[in-house]
């Protein structure tokens, strides 16, 4: 059985993998040459006028949908927290773009699906967006938290990729790497406080750790990542799951360590870490931020912010905040790469499904 769950999950990981090759590229087009003098005057002339007509048309238009009032973004989960940041890095970069205020909210709640709940048929005018990650939309789904997948909204875009969930603990902590950290739990059962939240990929995690890996933690619901970090530092539990971004100043100061990424790869800038497959191959999870809009929201609209999102993450500035915050470069996905991946994510999270 456990060769078929990886087997299953190598496929998925495959596909996600090819998704993410796309990058949100565009299809390259070759322009025939002009057969004589005159249809080459003819198309200089009609792509200059193509050319000014684009100059004097405002910059927040894309295909037949223009944003020309306040657009709402609602953040699945709290501040502080890793898809917080991320959502409102985007949301001021989009409020330059479009021309019109971005206002983002956090309506926090059982690992993101509140917040899913409350607006999956919010107003589908093309104003109301939700901003998540990968891991709280299909791992909601795959433990039976919420009734509903990605295909209960339009998806809209992924617009990056965290700097994974590092199994995070104490500087002064007797345990250098996962196993060390799961044989302890075997040797005390019960003893060692895991701090996760139900219903997503961390939940998850202390699943597979335990039907997988033989662990027998004494299991925490402390919280979403800002909430899991403050139980952490102030000797709640003993371990947790964190974004790295969310813990890298604590581990540079000396206060935390990480025993291992949950990636499949480590991040781009952090080439070095140890990956949690290493230990149980199963273990596997590529978390991304995607951002969702209502189900029938004017489809004109959609394609209109996957427009200007590949467009603002196209940028050294972009580049820059990626490599900062998440230590990846950007990855970012057009319309039909983003349903894919969240495809492709969504058979990952049920393959777990035995184990929840």
């Amino acid at each position: 059985m456990k060769k078929a769950i990886a087997l299953s999950m190598a496929a998925a990981m495959a596909a996600v993998s090819l998704a993410a090759c796309g990058g949100g590229s565009t299809a390259a087009t070759t322009a025939a040459p002009a057969a004589t003098e005159a249809a080459t005057e003819a198309a200089t002339e009609a792509a200059a006028t193509e050319a000014a007509a684009e100059t004097e048309a405002p910059a927040a238009e894309a295909g037949d949908f223009t944003f020309d009032k306040t657009v709402n973004v609602y953040i699945t989960h709290g501040a502080g927290g890793d898809t917080d940041y991320m959502a409102r890095m985007l949301s001021q970069a989009l409020e330059e773009k479009l021309g019109v205020s971005v206002v983002c909210s956090n309506v926090t709640g059982s690992n993101g699906a509140t917040c899913m709940q409350q607006y999956k048929d919010g107003d589908t005018d093309g104003y109301t967006y939700i901003c998540s990650n990968t891991a709280a939309l299909n791992g909601n789904e795959a433990t039976g938290m919420v009734d509903f997948g990605y295909d209960a909204f339009e998806p809209v875009a992924i617009y990056g990729i965290q700097s994974g969930e590092n199994i995070v603990v104490p500087a002064d902590s007797p345990y250098e790497t996962l196993d060390d950290l799961i044989e302890a739990s075997k040797a005390n059962p019960g003893t060692i406080k895991l701090g996760i939240s139900t219903g997503g990929g961390v939940y998850i995690q202390a699943c597979v750790m335990t039907n997988l890996g033989g662990a027998q933690f004494n299991i925490i619901d402390s919280g979403d990542a800002a909430t899991r970090l403050t139980a952490l530092l102030g000797g709640e539990v003993d371990a947790t799951s964190l974004p790295y971004s969310t813990v890298a100043d604590y581990i540079e100061n000396g206060q935390l360590k990480s025993l291992c990424t949950m990636l499949s790869q480590p991040p781009t800038l952090l080439p070095d870490q140890k990956s949690a497959s290493e230990t149980i191959p199963e273990l596997v999870i590529d978390t991304e931020y995607v951002m969702l809009a209502p189900k029938g929201t004017d489809p004109a609209a959609v394609k209109a912010m996957n427009d200007a999102i590949l467009e603002v993450t196209s940028t050294d500035d972009w580049k820059q905040k990626c490599n900062d915050y998440s230590f990846q470069d950007p990855f970012v996905l057009n319309l039909d790469e983003t349903i894919e991946n969240l495809k492709s994510q969504r058979e990952l999270f049920t393959s777990f499904k035995e184990f929840l």
